[in-house]
């Protein structure tokens, strides 16, 4: 039949042969709500043309016209349907007589009539809707049932394939996925046909919210404890189900990236090969149960063949559960009968493998100390999901069992503060701010820490948070508990007595480190070791967590961590070696700061420290970029050094220190910085008695001051510099004194006094044989000749001390001798030539990354192309000179917006 009505009047007739058929139906299921406007003529249509179709083939007289319809003529078991109904009846007798052959034949030759999907070329949405699922049913129920004969057969192997292609295109249907189930039962495939039973009982869950019906639940049952499945009477012996996860906190807080990653985990599950492990990993009293625990409590409905929970105190001294002694328990807690577990190692694994094999289970191995204690405990079937807690990463499970490492850190600043919020209650919090986050500092943001904080903030409820936060910055006395799982002492040192005795040496030495990091080189000149007997030692300690890797290279310990480790050195390393472990790290990073500002700019230091200790590691430097780097990388820690050094008494450290510092600020217009440090270095030269340190203290805080137009303090300091330079008879700093002095007249608009103290520098720097400082009187005379209006002379100078830096390879000195230079060339009407000088002022400032001395040759360019009636270069110059001092928040802010404002002014733009 090639038209759809046509297709769908037949259709009608041959689901009811020898049944009249209504004129009503023959509408409804032809056009549904779309009839037409004379239904009973237009199905009359219909008849006539089948009739000519099947008149071709001389059977036109079959359909027979009715009172109130048509019928089509023919008996019922002429036509498919009738016959497999026929084929039914065979095989239904064939089986009352057990004939199973016979049986198989006639359900074989039924299914055979059936090509395709029911009624699938005929278009009708109502036959679609009432007759295509019973026909579709009754379609399956055959299959079923060859199936059902072939599995009492024994032809079991030719089915796998079939049944789970029927399961793919059927996947609500039970009976394909029980039958499916039992075929792989039988051949041994156990852990498939398990996995099988999970897949369906979580796709009907996530559709319906309901769980499989009680035959297959029987069924699964038999497959778990492989009974023999010999059918429905056997009695179901009750199966134990685990359920051992310990109770979660109800105070939970964070972690919510941590869990996400978990929850990755747990998506893996159906889809891998094998057991899916996660490792949770971090510092002693991070939160790594807590964590676990509350993770699989929300997911425990995905296992229901159990979930089991061992700690295996990897940490405790003396009391590491053995794997054996694990798998044993396990396997009492799955029913096996303790008479039945073996005592061999080998047997008691294969038994506790194949026990857990193709059961869907959660386990939790907490407190895991060695991969070596793990990996026996780990199922060999897919569908289990094993979550390990530990203070070790262990890298071994990583590497061979494909373990996925979740790694905890201390809280955020906001998770600590949800954890307090939950235990105290909001109200609390809010009245005491302030104090809250004093107690989260003084906990270090470790988990546990706070938890015994808030622990001793309920119990003791009328006290104010304020107290209690006084009371924590005792130390690690004010964590003590009467539990040690809970002291934050007692916890540390589980993880601390599991280490080597060079990882433990190297964590208490740790301990008098000041600084925020420390580096491979550091620790090692810290310990006396060579960078590669460093790394073996802070690498274990970062496995254990107890130090934490920052970033590649650099580590550090949490503020509990250090206390303890400091407690550590006190009682177990003599006073010499604690005492020369610090000499070794003053060491340290005296000798390589040096070393970089000097690399940076040799006439930046003066006279560097004396020999190092030989233990003490010497970083290279080879070059400009990386002492810069060094330095930038180390400023931190270096500005704890120094204030670690001042309460302790290293007065000489504290003022070698300061000129590794200062001058690393004040290229990067840190004033801040540079006024802190040379204030340290005056108290450490007062305490000294030497005043010749005192001096040159003076004489730095006299030149910043000026620069950040402190006038009178500026003046104070360099006059004070200068009489003790007189009084001591020191030549050197005298010079030094006087060219500051130069500079300073010279901003007071008082010219020519800056030019006596320029000479008077340049005449004692002359007389000294010192290059670099000659130079630099050289310059600052340039500077006071222009301001007195003898600008050849000014030339001539700038020239000679251009030549002279640039002999001595000093781009900084060179950039300001070009702006010098410049600045005479703009007096002069030379204009190209001073926009050529400051043009190479600014590529060298920009070289060596000295953003004030760009911003200060920026600033004099613009000056210069105003001068050359070009308002818009020079308001090019001006602006980039404004961004740059505005990020380093320099003096000459002020200056250059009142150029740009002026020039606004003048022009009439902005």
């Amino acid at each position: 039949m090639t038209s759809p009505r046509s297709r769908a009047f037949l259709a009608l007739l041959l689901l009811n042969p020898g049944r009249q058929v209504s004129l009503y139906t023959f509408a409804d299921a032809i056009w549904g709500a779309d009839l037409p406007q004379n239904p009973r003529r237009a199905v009359q249509l219909c008849a006539v043309r089948v009739r000519a179709q099947l008149d071709r083939i001389g059977a036109g007289e079959l359909v027979v016209t009715c009172p109130d319809g048509y019928r089509l003529d023919v008996p019922p078991e002429r036509t498919d349907l009738g016959l497999v109904e026929a084929r039914l009846r065979e095989a239904d007798a064939a089986a009352d007589e057990g004939h199973t052959e016979r049986e198989l034949a006639a359900v074989t030759l039924a299914l055979a009539l059936w090509r395709g999907d029911p009624l699938a070329d005929v278009p009708s949405d109502v036959l679609h809707r009432e007759m295509a699922p019973g026909l579709r049913e009754q379609q399956l129920r055959l299959v079923e049932r060859r199936v059902d004969i072939l599995l009492r057969n024994g032809t079991v192997a030719d089915l796998v394939s079939e049944l789970t292609t029927l399961t793919a295109r059927h996947p609500l249907r039970e009976g394909f996925c029980g039958r499916l189930m039992l075929a792989l039962h039988r051949l041994g495939r156990r852990g498939e046909a398990l996995d099988v039973y999970h897949r369906f009982r979580r796709l009907l869950r996530e559709e319906f919210g309901t769980d499989p019906g009680e035959a297959l639940q029987d069924l699964h049952a038999t497959i778990l404890t492989s009974r023999p499945d010999t059918g429905p009477d056997v009695a179901r012996l009750p199966l134990p189900v685990p359920r051992e996860l310990p109770s979660d906190l109800p105070s939970f807080a964070g972690r919510t990236e941590q869990r996400t990653a978990l929850d990755g985990l747990l998506a893996m599950v159906d889809t891998s090969p094998g057991p899916v492990i996660g490792v949770v990993t971090g510092t002693a009293g991070v939160g790594k149960t807590s964590l676990a625990v509350h993770w699989a409590r929300g997911i425990a409905d995905e296992f229901p063949d159990g979930q089991l929970f061992a700690d295996l105190r990897g940490y405790h001294p003396g009391q590491a559960l053995s794997a054996h002694r694990v798998q044993s328990r396990f396997l009492r807690a799955l029913g096996v009968r303790g008479e039945n577990i073996p005592t061999d190692p080998d047997e008691l694994t294969a038994l506790y493998r194949s026990t857990l094999d193709g059961r869907r289970m959660l386990l939790m191995l907490d407190n895991a100390g060695s991969a070596d204690q793990v990996r026996p405990l780990l199922p060999g079937t897919a569908g289990c999901l094993v979550v390990i807690t530990s203070r070790d990463v262990l890298i071994s499970l990583i590497a061979s069992d494909g373990a996925h490492r979740v790694n905890l850190d201390l809280f955020s600043l906001t998770e600590a503060r949800e954890l307090l919020t939950r235990r105290l209650g909001p109200r609390r919090l809010a009245v005491e701010a302030r104090a809250a986050d004093d107690i989260i500092a003084a906990s270090a943001r470790l988990p546990l820490a706070l938890a015994i904080a808030a622990a001793r903030a309920v119990i003791d409820g009328d006290t104010r948070l304020s107290v209690l936060a006084a009371q924590l910055r005792d130390g690690l006395d004010a964590f003590d508990t009467d539990s040690a799982t809970t002291d934050v002492r007692a916890v540390f040192s589980w993880s601390y007595r599991a280490l080597s005795a060079d990882a433990a040496r190297m964590l208490r030495l740790l301990g008098l480190h000041p600084g925020p990091q420390v580096t491979m080189a550091a620790a090692a000149s810290l310990a006396g070791l060579s960078p590669e007997e460093a790394e073996v030692k802070l690498a274990e300690l970062a496995r254990a967590h107890l130090v934490i890797e920052q970033r590649p290279g650099r580590f550090a310990l949490h503020d509990l961590m250090r206390e303890y480790a400091v407690e550590l050195a006190a009682a177990e390393d003599a006073g010499t070696d604690r005492d020369r472990a610090v000499r070794r790290l003053l060491d340290h990073y005296l000798h390589n700061g040096y070393t970089a500002i000097n690399v940076i700019d040799p006439m930046l230091t003066g006279e560097g420290p004396a020999d190092a200790l030989p233990e003490v590691v010497l970083e290279k430097m080879s070059d400009r970029e990386a002492a810069m780097h060094w330095i930038t990388a180390e400023q931190e820690v270096l500005v704890s050094i120094l204030d670690w050094a001042a309460d302790a008494g290293f007065d000489r450290q504290v003022w070698q220190l300061v000129w590794v510092l200062v001058p690393y600020f004040d290229r990067h217009g840190n004033s801040a910085q540079c006024v802190k440090c040379l204030r340290a270095a005056l108290k450490a030269g007062e305490r000294l008695g030497e005043p010749l340190m005192r001096a040159r203290a003076h004489r730095g805080l006299g030149n910043l001051y000026f620069r950040t137009a402190q006038v009178e303090d500026a003046e104070r300091h360099l006059e004070t510099a200068l009489a003790l330079y007189r009084d001591n008879r020191d030549e050197f700093g005298e010079a030094h004194v006087e060219m500051g002095l130069a500079a300073f007249r010279e901003h007071q608009g008082r010219h020519p006094e800056a030019l006596e103290h320029a000479l008077r520098a340049l005449e004692l720097h002359r007389r000294l044989g010192d290059a670099g400082s000659h130079a630099n009187a050289l310059n600052s005379v340039a500077c006071c000749y222009i301001q007195v209006g003898q600008h050849q002379l000014a030339l001539d100078h700038g020239r000679r001390a251009l030549a002279a830096f640039r002999e001595l390879k000093a781009p900084d000195a060179e950039s300001a001798a070009l702006d010098t230079i410049g600045d005479a060339y703009q007096k002069l009407r030379r204009f190209t030539d001073a926009i050529d000088s400051y043009h190479e002022a600014i590529r060298l400032a920009r070289q060596t990354e000295n953003r004030a001395y760009a911003a200060r040759s920026l600033i004099n360019l613009g000056d210069t192309y105003e001068a050359m009636n070009d308002p818009d270069a020079a308001r090019r110059a001006w602006r980039e000179a404004e961004s740059i001092v505005e990020e380093i928040r320099h003096p000459f802010l002020e200056t250059v917006r009142a150029r740009l404002a002026g020039s606004a002014a003048r022009n009439g733009s902005g």
